[in-house]
C-alpha cells in the first residue's frame, strides 16, 4: 500500500510537472508566432520599396549627368556641340570673314605702298632743297603730288619767315599754282598751311608789295606785280574762305584785311 502511494504520487508529480511545462511553453509558441507574423509581413513589403530604391537611384543618376543650370547659362556659346545648320552657318561665316580680311588687307597693303611711295619723295625733295631750290621746284611740278607737296610746305614757310635769301619772290610766283590746288581742298589741314604759306609771303615782302608809286614800282622786280595780281584775282573766286570757321577762318580774315589794303 505504501509502494502504492509513492508511486501515486511519483506520478502526479510527473503529471503536474509535465501540465506546468506545457503551459509555460505555450506562452512562448503563441508570443513567437504572432510576433513574426507582422516581420514577415514587412519583409514582404519591402520587395516594391526595392525596385522604388533603384528608380531614385537611377534618377539621381540622370539628373548627375544633366549640367548645373548656371553652367548652361553662363556657357561659352562655342562650347555647345554645333549642329548641321550652325556648322554651315560656321562656314558661311568664315569664307565671308575671310573675304573680308582679305579685303581689308588688300587696303593695308595699299595704304603701306602709298606711305612708301610718299616718304621716297619727301625724301627726294629734301634732298633738292639742299642742293638747289629750282630744282625743288621743278620736281614738284612734274610729280603733282599735293599730299607731298603739303608735307614739304612747312619747311618753306620756315625758312619765309626767318627770311632766308634761299626763297625768292620770283619762287613763290612759281609755287602759288601749287599753293592754288591746296586751297581749293576741302580738307582743313591742307587750307591751314595753304594760307599759312600766304600770310608768310606777304609778310616777307609787304613794304615792296604795299608799294603804290609809279617810281617805286618801276624800280622793283617785275615779280612782285605778277604775284600781286594773281593772288588778287584768286582770292575774288575764293572769298569764302574768309567765312570758314576756326583757324582757317582767322588766317583768311587776316589775308583779307591784308589784300585790301594793295592797291
Amino acid at each position: 500500500m505504501l509502494e502504492f502511494y509513492e508511486q501515486e504520487n511519483t506520478n502526479k508529480q510527473r503529471c503536474s510537472a509535465g501540465r506546468s511545462g506545457y503551459k509555460l511553453a505555450r506562452p512562448k509558441r503563441g508570443v513567437s508566432c504572432k510576433r513574426k507574423t507582422p516581420r514577415l509581413t514587412v519583409t514582404r513589403r519591402k520587395h516594391p520599396s526595392t525596385g522604388r530604391a533603384h528608380g531614385v537611384a537611377d534618377r539621381m543618376n540622370e539628373i548627375a549627368c544633366v549640367p548645373d543650370m548656371d553652367e548652361i547659362f553662363y556657357m561659352d556659346p562655342w562650347d555647345f556641340p554645333p549642329t548641321v545648320s550652325h556648322l554651315s552657318e560656321t562656314k558661311e561665316h568664315d569664307s565671308e570673314d575671310s573675304d573680308y580680311f582679305t579685303e581689308l588687307s588688300k587696303d593695308h597693303n595699299s595704304m603701306t605702298e602709298v606711305l612708301f611711295g610718299r616718304n621716297l619723295r619727301l625724301s627726294v625733295a629734301a634732298t633738292l632743297w639742299q642742293r638747289n631750290v629750282g630744282e625743288l621746284l621743278t620736281y614738284f611740278l612734274r610729280i603733282q603730288d599735293s599730299g607731298v607737296f603739303v608735307d614739304f610746305l612747312p619747311m618753306i614757310i620756315k625758312s619765309l619767315d626767318d627770311e632766308s635769301p634761299r626763297v625768292s619772290i620770283g619762287c613763290c610766283v612759281d609755287l602759288l599754282p601749287l599753293v592754288k590746288k591746296v586751297l581749293i581742298n576741302p580738307y582743313e589741314e591742307y587750307l591751314v598751311v595753304g594760307l599759312q604759306w600766304v600770310q608768310s609771303v606777304l609778310n616777307r615782302w609787304w613794304p615792296e608789295l604795299s608799294a603804290s608809286k609809279q617810281s617805286d614800282t618801276q624800280s622793283l622786280d617785275g615779280n612782285f606785280q605778277v604775284f600781286k595780281q594773281q593772288l588778287k584775282e584768286f582770292w575774288k573766286q575764293e572769298s569764302y574762305l574768309s567765312s570758314v570757321p576756326g583757324s582757317t577762318g582767322e588766317i583768311a580774315k587776316v589775308i583779307d584785311y591784308c589784300l585790301l589794303k594793295l592797291s
